[in-house]
């Protein structure tokens, strides 16, 4: 059978979208960047349709979820 891919998070920027990919890598989840390309090269077609996105496997996602809540109750206090 094979995983569905889902959006974790939708982003504005490569920047952050690749900080919070690196946040998930270092706990053992592996996601995946959709529309990178577009994004950077025509920052205009993040309005138009989703942007910038971070896939992760339907499995995965209540974890990955946790890890990135967890991280940013962090730098809030």
């Amino acid at each position: 059978m094979e995983e569905k891919l889902i959006t974790l998070k939708n982003y504005e920027t490569m920047v952050e979208a690749m900080f919070d990919q690196e946040l998930l890598r270092e706990n053992n989840i592996d996601s995946t960047l959709n529309n990178e390309d577009s994004v950077e090269l025509m920052p205009m077609f993040g309005e138009i349709n989703e942007g910038l996105r971070i896939l992760v496997f339907e499995k995965d996602f209540e974890q990955a979820t946790k890890v990135l809540e967890e991280y940013n109750k962090s730098v809030d206090n």
